[in-house]
């Protein structure tokens, strides 16, 4: 239920109480002296794990407005070095007691480590030290009294992570054998049935979404040692769980064939520090989780950055901890990209070895970060390093061919879809690879082929994500409109209160005149449900547009490209534009459009946005019409009334 999860968040983000209100926290410099404590004058400097992300010659007395604006760059070595003072200054907030703990954990300095959890927000007794005492316990060579500690500290966590805790610790110390029986126990009393394709429309299918992650991460730990300790039927079923939850787990592949081949799992033993390190990792996923969805049941305003400072300051910490997580670190690389810290996502991602099975990938996501740059040279070198290495993972080429799409290369893209068709067997996977050498077609104006690879992607498999995209494609389709149109029909018959459906149908409809009526009665039910989502607004408001009321248009578009200001979308960005022309804003219009070309648009908008550039529209404006009446309030007259 969403109510106890942010309930149980709320003593977890204890740990990092106040974060948030650290807005100015630039420091003097720390000196680096290798003290034993560090003081007000002095610093320890951290251990070299904790430092691998620090920009290249750094300088030691480099500040930043915010937590974040360091996170943003990867840059937990500065995180070290304030956490240190701030311990020293009783200072309360807990991200610098983060990142000290796991400095002085890391260098062996326990004593510090306990002193760290002392001064930390709610001392010994908080939930700081709930979280992370029993790892320190473990490392001083006390197991027992480590897994006590988990059980006195109240199960403040979700399951199955209070299990997973004693687990670890049991994992640290070689007591397999008593973790496996942990694991299994846990095991038994969930739920691994993974999440349905669909919008969740009941609690249990809304427990499942949000605890889906949890419990694949933790299946997979009792596979390992299962795995480790030669119970091949127990491993193999554990592993089969996680394919469950990822069906295209490149981790758990491998592991399964040297599982086959009586070879360890590639892994290696956690120690006290990776133990702690995998821990952190845990909590971060759930810290994340629970504060992203406490922003969207307030309906607070999306902004720039991550969507949990916390959760986020654990994952780059865990995976510094945590040598062999290359998953968690491509998650943590992909995590500072998306909220614009590209030199930070790239310092993260170039810790993956070439060795690792992660290695394509990691490649897939330095071409995000090349395209991100404006480099899209140095992002096809990257696609093709991808597919030099990628074998037989048809997901990593067909990956390669989405960078070739992206940086307008259709004649490259295509022929990696083709290859990675033929690699692929389940209906599903290939339903996957031609939807998206579907989009890339679209992408390049060739309708009719993208029209044609949907029907067959329907035919491989009719889950709802083929479906959606199967009305995305179609409903541009002059010959194909009417089929889009059943089909979002049909997925709103569905579930007819559902945002996306909502707007699926709506937004093919409105393409018609002969739509545009009961499009425009469907987006504002939509929108009167989802007054947050950027897409269903920007689909209100073209409606809008479409019945000549500009004014109403602008409110409901400007709003929608705010809401996407994080990942700018060139569709709305051409909505914006036509609108400000048809107000007689024609500097403002240009403007936009020459900010929707820089977001990439598809081989025909691009076409025509560059008309509108040159020539502004050409077309007659749509014709003022009255508005249907709907069973809902007025459409917002100006900006402010949204």
């Amino acid at each position: 239920m969403r109510w106890a999860l942010l309930a149980a968040s709320a003593a977890v983000a204890a740990i990092t109480a106040n974060v948030s209100s650290a807005q100015e926290v630039k420091r003097e410099p720390i000196a680096q002296q290798g003290a034993s404590r560090p003081s007000e004058d002095s610093g320890v400097a951290p251990v070299a794990a904790l430092r691998v992300t620090a920009p290249p010659n750094a300088a030691a007395n480099r500040t930043y407005d915010t937590p974040d604006a360091a996170l943003l760059e990867a840059d937990v070595d500065y995180l070290v070095r304030e956490g240190h003072r701030a311990v020293s200054r009783n200072e309360q907030d807990g991200l610098w007691y983060a990142a000290a703990f796991a400095d002085d954990l890391a260098a062996g300095r326990y004593a510090d480590a306990r002193t760290v959890l002392s001064n930390a927000p709610g001392g010994l007794n908080g939930a700081f030290a709930d979280m992370l005492e029993p790892f320190l316990i473990a490392a001083e060579g006390h197991v027992d009294r480590a897994v006590e500690r988990v059980d006195s500290g109240g199960d403040n966590l979700p399951q199955p992570l209070p299990e997973v805790a004693r687990a670890l610790l049991f994992e640290s110390a070689g007591r397999l054998p008593e973790a496996a029986a942990v694991y299994s126990q846990m095991i038994e009393r969930l739920d691994t049935t993974p999440p349905g394709d669909a919008e969740p429309q009941t609690s249990e299918e809304f427990d499942r979404m949000l605890s889906a992650g949890r419990i694949s991460h933790a299946a997979y730990r009792a596979a390992l040692v299962s795995h480790r300790l030669g119970r091949t039927e127990e491993a193999r079923r554990y592993y089969n769980i996680v394919l469950g939850y990822e069906p295209r787990s490149i981790a758990v592949t491998a592991n399964l064939a040297r599982l086959a081949a009586g070879q360890p799992p590639l892994e290696q033993p956690l120690t006290a520090v990776t133990a702690t390190g995998r821990w952190m990792l845990f909590v971060s996923e759930f810290l994340t989780q629970a504060e992203a969805l406490s922003a969207l049941i307030a309906q607070r305003e999306p902004t720039q950055g991550f969507p949990s400072t916390s959760g986020t300051a654990l994952l780059q910490i865990g995976t510094l901890l945590t040598t062999d997580a290359d998953d968690w670190r491509l998650t943590a690389a992909q995590q500072a990209l998306q909220a614009g810290g590209v030199d930070g996502a790239q310092r993260i991602v170039d810790q993956i070895p070439a060795t690792s099975p992660y290695a394509p990938d990691a490649e897939i996501l330095r071409a995000s970060i090349q395209i991100e740059r404006g480099h899209d040279t140095e992002a096809a070198a990257a696609a093709d390093r991808a597919l030099a290495i990628a074998g037989d993972r048809w997901s990593v080429i067909a990956a390669v061919g989405d960078v070739y799409r992206r940086i307008g290369h259709p004649d490259r893209a295509i022929p990696a879809f083709d290859r990675a068709l033929t690699l692929a067997q389940d209906g599903k996977d290939r339903a996957d690879v031609l939807g998206w050498r579907a989009y890339a077609h679209r992408f390049s104006g060739n309708l009719a082929a993208a029209t044609a690879d949907m029907r067959a992607a329907y035919q491989a498999d009719p889950s709802v994500d083929t479906r959606l995209l199967y009305v995305t494609i179609l409903m541009d389709d002059p010959a194909a409109w009417n089929d889009g149109i059943a089909m979002a029909r049909s997925l709103f018959a569905e579930q007819p209160d559902s945002v996306m459906r909502l707007n699926a149908l709506g937004y093919a409809l409105i393409q018609r005149p002969q739509g545009l009526e009961e499009g425009y009665r469907l987006l504002w039910r939509g929108f009167n449900y989802g007054q947050m989502d950027y897409a269903v607004i920007d689909s209100l408001g073209w409606a809008y547009y479409l019945y000549g009321h500009f004014d109403q248009a602008r409110a409901l578009v400007e709003r929608a490209n705010d809401l996407s200001a994080n990942d700018p979308n060139s569709e709305i960005l051409d909505h914006l534009g036509d609108i400000y022309w048809r107000l007689n804003r024609r500097d403002d219009a240009r403007a936009t459009w020459r900010r929707a070309m820089d977001a990439r648009p598809d081989a025909i908008r691009r076409r025509e946005i560059e008309q509108k550039i040159s020539r502004g529209l050409t077309t007659p404006a749509p014709r003022q019409q009255t508005l249907p009446q709907v069973s809902l309030p007025e459409g917002p007259a100006q900006r402010d009334d949204l």
